[in-house]
């Protein structure tokens, strides 16, 4: 053997066994890592390393399609993604996602698909979808009947049992029922279906599921599942379509009442107000705008405004609980457990403020109330009738929103994806409305007050006791 071969054999075999003793001192067996270039925590299949301990800038998977950033329809690469989740519940979510998306032709699958930084992501309405023409995505009537049941056993899975039904009720009765009156602004072929990023490869996905008097934003984020912001409404809501009664928001309605005729005194002093009702962070105003709360906004300024739970006495705080979660629970329990833990761990920074206009509310006179908490924002409105329904009591709105998720990394509406559109900073909703042209005649809507550098002092509350 030539000397300088040996010298190299040597050095070689110091380094490999040394090494090896290293890593057998230190209990350690070097694992591969894959580039993660873009922080959207899916790894580059083809930029490795090998090592102990994680390097920075480094994840376990090789799941990344495209480690710039860059988007598309089948491969999105939106900051912030993380790794698909290992929990059960949620890999069935997802093989039931695949399953539909499976099902669709190239063409509607690219119609239907966009990434989560798009803005379609906060592009939703209440408005009918007349002809289908008026959203994004695509409708329901595009659907042959087992793609549709497919898309069900994905809502199904999203969503408890109660919370399904509200949504059949509000599709399928409420709809067909308006469908024999107008069926060109009535459908429930008109219900429009966006798929956002890619279960085949990511963490990171949802859809929306958008159309007249519905709209639900529906998001997986590694081990989270949520389904904020979630607009259901209906006029009419109470009545019966082919031999079928419903009363979609019967629990939402009777619940409040409940709670509303409970209250003392004192509790009806702080939490009852008069005047106009509206809802207050609802959808956009015009059908194809954006969500004007999108981002992650600070709910605070409500805060103070109604009776505060930790006033209330207990009867009065049971009733209240019970009327959270007939919202908190259209989500599959699984998941609206988990966000019931973060409402109830700030319970008693929660609030209740009611509005209507008569001397005695019932289940056929039109009310408002509105509960606010850190971690869940709901309000129910009878809007005034417009057509279906006949009386106003019978054309009801209800949101249910995250304001901003304080203490967790998870997000507030749209998870963590909402906090790119306000570009990292924290807007309050007060803001909002005092600062845009367009609301500056809605002004007298606020029940709160707020103070405003450079402006004057707003105070708009009003009481009353029946």
């Amino acid at each position: 053997m030539r000397l300088s071969n040996f010298i190299l054999l040597f050095i070689y075999g110091t380094l490999f066994f040394g090494a090896c003793d290293n890593a057998s001192e230190n209990n350690c067996t070097a694992t591969i890592w894959y580039q993660d270039n873009d922080n959207d925590g899916l790894g580059n299949p083809d930029v490795t390393q090998s090592a102990c301990e994680q390097p920075e800038g480094y994840v376990s998977n090789s799941n990344d399609t495209d480690d710039t950033g860059g988007s598309g329809s089948s491969d999105c690469d939106t900051p912030a993604e993380v790794a698909q989740s290992t929990n059960a519940e949620i890999e069935s979510m997802r093989q039931a996602m695949l399953a539909f998306r499976n099902s669709l032709s190239a063409s509607l699958l690219s119609e239907a698909s966009t990434c989560l930084d798009d803005e379609r992501f906060y592009t939703w309405h209440n408005t009918p979808n007349s002809n289908g023409t008026q959203r994004d995505g695509i409708i329901y009537g595009d659907l042959t009947e087992d793609q549709l049941t497919l898309f069900k056993n994905v809502l199904q899975l999203f969503l408890s049992e109660g919370g399904y039904q509200k949504v059949d009720e509000i599709t399928m009765l409420a709809e067909g029922l308006l469908e024999t009156e107008n069926a060109t602004a009535w459908s429930p072929d008109y219900y429009s279906i966006d798929l956002f990023g890619d279960p085949e490869n990511s963490g990171s996905w949802g859809f929306q599921l958008d159309g007249h008097h519905l709209a639900i934003n529906f998001l997986v984020h590694g081990d989270n599942v949520s389904m904020v912001p979630a607009f259901l409404g209906g006029e009419p809501a109470v009545s019966s379509f082919n031999g079928t009664d419903f009363d979609i928001f019967k629990d939402e309605r009777d619940l409040a009442l409940t709670l509303y005729n409970g209250l003392t005194s004192s509790e009806i002093s702080d939490a009852v107000s008069s005047g106009s009702h509206a809802m207050e962070v609802g959808p956009a105003s015009t059908p194809g705008d954006v969500d004007p709360y999108r981002g992650d906004y600070d709910y605070s300024g409500f805060a103070g405004t109604g009776v505060k739970y930790s006033d209330m006495s207990a009867e009065t705080q049971a009733n209240l609980i019970l009327v959270m979660q007939e919202y908190v629970y259209n989500l599959e329990t699984t998941f609206a457990d988990a966000w019931w833990t973060d409402i109830m761990n700030n319970i008693d920074d929660t609030y209740f403020v009611w509005i209507d206009e008569v001397d005695q509310p019932s289940t056929t006179s039109p009310f408002y109330y509105r509960i606010y908490n850190p971690y869940v924002w709901i309000e129910y409105n009878a809007e005034n009738a417009l057509g279906g329904g006949g009386a106003d009591y019978n054309h009801v709105h209800t949101i249910t929103r995250i304001p901003s998720n304080p203490s967790t990394t998870n997000g507030g509406d749209y998870g963590v994806f909402a906090k790119a559109i306000n570009q990292g900073g924290v807007r309050t909703l007060y803001e909002h409305y005092a600062m845009a042209d367009h609301h500056q005649m809605s002004d007298m809507l606020f029940d709160y007050a707020v103070e405003l550098p450079h402006r004057h002092h707003h105070h708009h509350a009003h009481g009353h006791v029946h």
